[in-house]
C-alpha cells in the first residue's frame, strides 16, 4: 500500500506494503477537500490557510487538507514550532491535514517518524492531525483510487547544505517507481513534482545553478512522467512549480485533467476540490477559485 518515505531498497520495513490492497475506511469519504500547494514552513502562511477552512468545507462531516508538498517538515526549533502551529490550528479547525513530501523537507525527520508512527494503512502520523502520505500509498475515495507520489529536485542545490537544509532522499528512486508501477492503475496522482509531459515555458535559470541539478531535474520530471503512462490517470495535481494553472493534456491514453497550484504568499496556493465529481470551483475559465471572497 505504501512505501517509506525514504526508500531507496528492498530492505525498506514498509516496502513489502506497495501492493497491498487499500485498506477499508469505516468513515465516509469527503465531497470536498481544500488543496494546498507548497507552504515552506511559512507558519503565518499555513495559520491564515487553515483558519479559512470552517468556511470552505463548510457542511463536511471530515475536514480535510490535502498538501502537494513543501509542507514544511524541517530540523531544529523552528520546524518543530511550525508543527505545534498547524496542529494546534487543525485541532480549532476540527480538521486532517494529508502531505506528500517535496523537496524541501527533512527527511531524516521523516524517516523517524515513520518508524515511530505509521498507520495500517500506510500513512505516517507526523501529530495527531497530521499524516505524511509515503510514495505510493493508495487509499480510495468515491470508486476511484488515488495514488500519492512526492518527490522532486532542488534546483538550487548548490547553495544548500545536505543535512542542513538538502537531503538526498527528495527524488523518487528508481525502486520506488518500480514499485509503483507494479501497483497498477489508479484514477487520480497526487504528486509534487511536474511530469515532462506538462510543457512548461521558464525563464533563464540563475548563473550559480548547476548543470547536474538542472539535468537531475530533467530526469526526475521524465521518471514521474513514466509513473503517469503506467498508472493511467485521469486527474493529476502537484505544486513544486509554484504556478497556479489548469490544462487537459494528453499522455497517449486519452485526457489528463492537470492543475498546480502556486507557492506561499498567493491566494492561488490553494482551492476547494469536489472529490466526488472531481470539479475545481472556478471564478473564472481556466483561473482556480481559491475563495478569497466567501
Amino acid at each position: 500500500m505504501a512505501s517509506g518515505p525514504v526508500a531507496s531498497g528492498t530492505d525498506d520495513p514498509l516496502a513489502s506494503r506497495m501492493g497491498e490492497p487499500v485498506a477499508s475506511r469505516t468513515a465516509p469519504p469527503p465531497r470536498r477537500v481544500l488543496v494546498a500547494g507548497d507552504w515552506h514552513g511559512n507558519r503565518e502562511w499555513a495559520i491564515n490557510v487553515l483558519m479559512r477552512v470552517p468556511q470552505l468545507l463548510a457542511g463536511e462531516q471530515k475536514r480535510l487538507v490535502l498538501h502537494l508538498g513543501d509542507f514544511g517538515i524541517w530540523p531544529g526549533a523552528e520546524g518543530r514550532r511550525y508543527l505545534g502551529s498547524v496542529t494546534a490550528v487543525l485541532d480549532t479547525v476540527d480538521a486532517e491535514l494529508w502531505f506528500v513530501d517535496g523537496n524541501h523537507e527533512d527527511f531524516v525527520e521523516l524517516a523517524r517518524m515513520a518508524s515511530g508512527g505509521t498507520l495500517p494503512d500506510g500513512r505516517v502520523v507526523v501529530r495527531p492531525n497530521i499524516y505524511h502520505l509515503p510514495r505510493g500509498y493508495r487509499w480510495r475515495w468515491h470508486g476511484r483510487t488515488w495514488l500519492a507520489c512526492g518527490g522532486g529536485v532542488s534546483l538550487d542545490k548548490a547553495g544548500r547544505v545536505e543535512g542542513r537544509d538538502w537531503w538526498p532522499q527528495e527524488e523518487i528512486t528508481r525502486w520506488e517507481e518500480t514499485a509503483i508501477v507494479a501497483s497498477g492503475h489508479a484514477d487520480v496522482l497526487v504528486c509534487h513534482d511536474c511530469p515532462s509531459g506538462v510543457e512548461h515555458g521558464f525563464p533563464r535559470p540563475p548563473a550559480w545553478w548547476a548543470q547536474a541539478d538542472l539535468s537531475r531535474n530533467d530526469a526526475h520530471r521524465e521518471r514521474l512522467q513514466r509513473i503517469a503512462d503506467a498508472v493511467r490517470p485521469a486527474h493529476l495535481v502537484h505544486g513544486h512549480l509554484h504556478r497556479a494553472y489548469q490544462r487537459s493534456c494528453d499522455f497517449g491514453y486519452g485526457p489528463v485533467e492537470v492543475t498546480g497550484l502556486a507557492a506561499d504568499g498567493l491566494l492561488r496556493n490553494f482551492a476547494v476540490l469536489d472529490t466526488e465529481l472531481m470539479t475545481w470551483r472556478l471564478r473564472r475559465r481556466g483561473l482556480l477559485d481559491l475563495g478569497a471572497r466567501h
